[in-house]
Parts: structure tokens; C-alpha cells; sequence
């Protein structure tokens, strides 16, 4: 592994063995030493996590760090992904035009923040030009608003900053993202770094709700405490399922966050009102609206 003395004094901080650099030589048993005690962490920030297979997808890693490959790479294994892998932005361009990946995750700075936003608008092009969704996730180190702002405004899913738990971050919202694929019950998009959005298909069985209940506590683990369902595909509904409104409005508040329902159906409004919400939970008629009561002040509803 070519790396840099920089590069080795970051491997030695994240493994937590800093009195190795006192050493008048670092051996490469030294850094194996090193890197095994940082998978160790990786694995250990995750236990507990259940994390589906998805070894059928495609992954594109686009960084210019070793150190961050390898821990990518590893954390990849432990839902069954080989991820394909690009050191610059030239190379990454060219496997986006070879391949259709499910994901792309893109190092902001690769090396600097121009690269990472020509990559990111070249793989948010490439999206928009297939039937099938690739998302765009970024990682970076920086915690400036306004570059993970103008992330968003070009159209990723999903920022992450690496701070000690970002391996988990990312190996939650594989998992729920890709699974909410599969179940045809809802989908989620997110909005922007605080808000995740809900299209709800089918509401009124238990297993869609509990995987509702899962898919929202991820959001919260990745910052998304505000949450809107839209309804406007939903023209019944069994109001003795109105717990579940209760839940999702109880896990946003406990997170500081809002709960907003766009487009609900009388049966749905029934419901709110048979569980006393019906005065807590806002509504909107639309998506935008939706968002604006969000960024209310509390007291000003």
C-alpha cells in the first residue's frame, strides 16, 4: 500500500496506537497491526446492525486516499459488495460510462472540492439518462453548510461526514435504501440533510409498518428527523392502525424533529382523529408545503 507519512500518522490515530509513532522506524507490521485494529473498529461500530446481502449490486468507490479505499472496501464486504474502484476523477468518469452502478460513493475532496462537484454532476447526468436509479452518496471530512448544501441542490441522496461512527452511517443507509427497493410499500427520498420523504403505497398491514418504524429510526441515525408521508395514494384506511401515526410522530419529536402528512384521505384523517392527533399532526397539500412547516418555529404552527 503506497501511503504517505500523513496518511500512516491518520492510521495510527484512528487505530488509537499513537505512542507507535514515538518508534525511531514504523515497520509494515507495525501498519498491518494498525489497519487490523481499524477493521476491528469498523466491524465493532456496526454490531448490532442487521444488514441484508447485497452482493447483486454495483458500487463505484471514487477516492484519492488509500486509507479511505481500504476502509470503504472493508466495510463494503460485510454486506457481500466487491466495489469497483477509482483513485481519481478521470477514472471514476470513465467507469460511469462502462457501467450502470446501483450506488457511487464520491470522496468530496478527490483532491479538491471542483473535481468532486464535476463528478458528482456527471454521475447525477448519468442517472437521469437510464430507467434505473443509481445513488449518489458523498463522504467527506469538511462540515461546511454550505458545500454539503449545494450537495444536495445537485441532486446526491445521501452526505456523510466522517466522524468516528460514519462506517455505520453508511452500512444503515445501504441497507434501508436498497431495501426500501424491495418492498413496493413505500419508497423514501431525502429532501435535504434534515428531511426524509416517505411515498406511501400500501399502509395498512403490520409488517409495512414495522418496516415504516425501521426506516424512519434509520433516518434519525443519519440527521433526517423530519419526516413527511405523502398519502395521495392512499384512499383507505383502517383506523384501528392509527398507532402507527402515533409511533412516527412520538420518534420525530423524541429526535427535536416534525411529522407531516401531505395529501390525506378522509379514512386517513379519520384515523389522526381516533387517536387524538388530529390537532398534533399537521397537513399539507403538497410536498412544498410540507416542507415550509418545517422549518417553522414549533410555537409559530
Amino acid at each position: 500500500m503506497n501511503i504517505s507519512d500523513e496518511q500512516i500518522n491518520k492510521i495510527f490515530e484512528l487505530a488509537s496506537m499513537e505512542n507507535k509513532l514515538s518508534k525511531e522506524e514504523i515497520t509494515s507490521a507495525d501498519i498491518s497491526e494498525a489497519l487490523i485494529e481499524i477493521e476491528r473498529k469498523i466491524y465493532s461500530f456496526s454490531a448490532g446492525v442487521k444488514i441484508d446481502s447485497l452482493e447483486d449490486k454495483k458500487i463505484l468507490i471514487a477516492d484519492d486516499l488509500e486509507l479511505s479505499i481500504y476502509q470503504l472496501t472493508t466495510v463494503l464486504k460485510k454486506i457481500g459488495i466487491v466495489p469497483s474502484i477509482a483513485r481519481h476523477k478521470e477514472e471514476a468518469l470513465a467507469e460511469l460510462q462502462k457501467i450502470h452502478f446501483d450506488c457511487v460513493i464520491i470522496d468530496l475532496f478527490i483532491p479538491d472540492s471542483t473535481d468532486g462537484f464535476e463528478l458528482i454532476n456527471e454521475a447525477v447526468k448519468k442517472r437521469n439518462e437510464t430507467s434505473s436509479y443509481c445513488k449518489i452518496v458523498v463522504i467527506s471530512g469538511t462540515d461546511d453548510s454550505s458545500l454539503i448544501d449545494h450537495c444536495y441542490e445537485m441532486g446526491i441522496d445521501f452526505y456523510i461526514q466522517k466522524d468516528k461512527n460514519w462506517h455505520s452511517k453508511l452500512l444503515k443507509y445501504l441497507s434501508t435504501s436498497f431495501q426500501s427497493d424491495k418492498n413496493v410499500a413505500f419508497t423514501r427520498y431525502v429532501i435535504n440533510n434534515n428531511i426524509a420523504a416517505y411515498i406511501i403505497k400500501k399502509f395498512n398491514e403490520p409488517k409495512v409498518f414495522d418496516a415504516l418504524i425501521k426506516n424512519v429510526n434509520s433516518s434519525m441515525f443519519s440527521g433526517l428527523k423530519n419526516v413527511l408521508f405523502d398519502m395521495k395514494e392512499i384512499t383507505s384506511f383502517d383506523v384501528e392502525n392509527a398507532y402507527i401515526f402515533a409511533d412516527i410522530y412520538k420518534i420525530c419529536a423524541e429526535n427535536g424533529g416534525k411529522f407531516v402528512l401531505v395529501n390525506p384521505s378522509n379514512s386517513v384523517k379519520e384515523a389522526l382523529s381516533f387517536a387524538y392527533l388530529e390537532d398534533v399532526i399537521p397537513f399539507a397539500v403538497s410536498v412544498e408545503e410540507a416542507v415550509s412547516l418545517m422549518v417553522q418555529p414549533a410555537n409559530s404552527q
